[in-house]
């Protein structure tokens, strides 16, 4: 009615120096989602530009959400782990010093 469109853009992993992740085949650069997101500006409703990412939420979609949403704590608890030995590490590095 006022001609306002409220849009959902869903990015997955994008390859950023923070992230730590480097391009691939499912993660595009911060430049090419930029860029892919741009386009889909005007678009009403939830969307994922980068075409590997609109595949990976339909394949998503297709699951209960319960088998996805274990998945997806699984995956980040693993990199938590890894993060906390990491620290633990460096923790104990800089006692030895």
């Amino acid at each position: 009615q006022k001609g306002i469109r409220v849009q959902c853009q869903i990015p997955f992993y994008v390859a950023t120096k923070l992230a730590k992740l480097r391009r691939s085949f499912t993660v595009p650069t911060a430049d090419e989602y930029v860029w892919l997101a741009m386009r889909w500006i005007g678009q009403s409703g939830t969307v994922s530009p980068f075409w590997a990412h609109a595949l990976q939420g339909w394949v998503m979609n297709t699951f209960p959400a319960a088998v996805v949403e274990s998945g997806v704590m699984s995956m980040h608890a693993g990199i938590r782990r890894r993060g906390l030995k990491k620290d633990a590490k460096i923790a104990a590095e800089g006692k030895k010093n």
